[in-house]
C-alpha cells in the first residue's frame, strides 16, 4: 500500500523475479498494497480521487518497529510538485532506513494521479539492486539491475487506470474518507510485475497517540483477498499518514515529525 512492500528484489538467472521477504515499509516494509476482506463490507463506490491533500515540500518521518516491538528503523515520506522530468505532476519519495537503505522515487501525473515513472534502490551490506519502471498508457517497461550489475528487461501489460502500489497510502488521503466509504483501486508494483485490486474501507473513526502526538483518525484498511494493512489517516486537513502496520511484516510505522508544504 504505497508505502510498505515487503518484496526484495530477488533475480533467479536473469528472470523478472522472485523471492519475497520481509523487507520494506514493510522493507522492512511497502506499504504494502491492499482489498476489502470479505463479507460484510461497504458497497465499493467509483474511484474519485479528489485535489491534492498535500502540498509541495511536505515531509513525514516514522518510527518503525517490527513484529516484536523491537526498534527497526525510520522511515520518511517527501512530496513535491514538478521538477525536469516530471514538471507538471508530483514526484514522491519515499526513504526506509531498517536492515537496509531503501529509496523509491514515484513520479505521478498531476490529474489523477497515474504513474509516469519510478526508480527504485535497495542497498544492504551485500550490494546494490535497482529498478526502473516507465508507464506508457496500458504497458510497463521494466529494468532489473542485481547486485552483480547484470540487467533484465520485461514489458508488463497493465490495465491503463493502475496506481503504483507504493502511492496509495498518499493517494488514500485524496478520497473522501468517512465512516463506510469503501472504493477500489487496480495496483501495480513493478518490483514483482504483477497487478492487484485493492479495496479501500474507512472502518471507523479513532484517536490515536504516536510520537507526533494526539490525532484524531479514520482508521482505513486496504486489502486484498490475501491480506489487509491498516492506517490511520489523519480527520483534518492535510490528513496525514498517522500510523501503519503492514500486512506482510506486521511492521508498525508511527509518525515522528511532520511538515506541510507550502
Amino acid at each position: 500500500m504505497g508505502w510498505p512492500n515487503s518484496y526484495l528484489c530477488g533475480y533467479n538467472e536473469g528472470r523478472f523475479p522472485v523471492r519475497q521477504i520481509w523487507n520494506s515499509w514493510s522493507g522492512v516494509v511497502v506499504l504494502a498494497v491492499l482489498l476489502l476482506a470479505a463479507c460484510g463490507g461497504a458497497d465499493p463506490q467509483p474511484l474519485i480521487f479528489g485535489g491534492p491533500a498535500w502540498r509541495s515540500g511536505e515531509n513525514s518521518h516514522y518510527r518503525v518497529t517490527d513484529r516484536t516491538g523491537k526498534l527497526a528503523g525510520t522511515a520518511m515520506v517527501s512530496l513535491i510538485v514538478g521538477d525536469e522530468e516530471n514538471p507538471d505532476g508530483w514526484t514522491l519519495r519515499r526513504e526506509i532506513s531498517a536492515g537496509q537503505f531503501e529509496v523509491a522515487t514515484i513520479l505521478m501525473t498531476g490529474k489523477g494521479y497515474g504513474p509516469v515513472k519510478s526508480y527504485l534502490t535497495r542497498t544492504d551490506d551485500a550490494g546494490t539492486q535497482k529498478v526502473e519502471a516507465t508507464v506508457d498508457r496500458a504497458q510497463v517497461d521494466i529494468a532489473l539491475t542485481d547486485r552483480a550489475g547484470a540487467t533484465t528487461y520485461q514489458r508488463v501489460s497493465v490495465p491503463s487506470d493502475i496506481r503504483d502500489e507504493r502511492t496509495l497510502l498518499t493517494l488514500a488521503r485524496s478520497l473522501p474518507l468517512t465512516e463506510g466509504y469503501a472504493t477500489r483501486i487496480n495496483s501495480f508494483m513493478p518490483i514483482v510485475g504483477t497487478v492487484e485490486t485493492v479495496t479501500v474501507e474507512v472502518r471507523k473513526r479513532e484517536r490515536v497517540t504516536v510520537p507526533a502526538g494526539e490525532y484524531d483518525t479514520w482508521l482505513v484498511e486496504f486489502s486484498t483477498p490475501d491480506r489487509t494493512t491498516q492506517a490511520w489517516i489523519g480527520v483534518d486537513p492535510p490528513h496525514p499518514v498517522v500510523k501503519l502496520i503492514d500486512a506482510r511484516s506486521k511492521g508498525l510505522f508511527e509518525l515522528t515529525g511532520f511538515t506541510a508544504g507550502e
